[in-house]
């Protein structure tokens, strides 16, 4: 894979990656919400003003934790595979080239 090849998919997992810690926010604020709602809650349990006894909220917990762990299996599978790209530059990297080589390190 030639140098260019390489920085263009790397630009394109620093997008991924942005977009992703973004989506990351909806997951972590559902098991939060529905681990509040199970905790805080009663025989009869609201979720988004719907209401589940408290075995079907749990599923619902349940699947919420599902999701917020497929986004961060992706997000993971994506900085392995950055850092293989950056594992594949060779020689003197440029200024360009080392900053966004920076961006992609901040979402570690």
């Amino acid at each position: 894979m030639s140098r260019s090849e390489i920085m263009t998919q790397l630009r394109r997992l620093v997008l991924q990656l942005r977009w992703l810690s973004v989506l990351q926010l909806l997951p972590d604020t559902l098991v939060v919400y529905g681990i509040l709602q199970l905790g805080f809650g009663q025989e009869v349990i609201s979720l988004f003003n719907v209401g589940f006894t408290r075995q079907k909220a749990g599923l619902v917990v349940i699947l919420f934790v599902l999701i917020d762990l497929c986004v961060t299996g992706i997000r993971y599978n994506d900085r392995l595979a950055g850092r293989r790209l950056i594992g594949q530059l060779k020689g003197r990297i440029t200024e360009s080239e080392a900053a966004l080589i920076k961006q992609f390190e901040k979402f570690k």
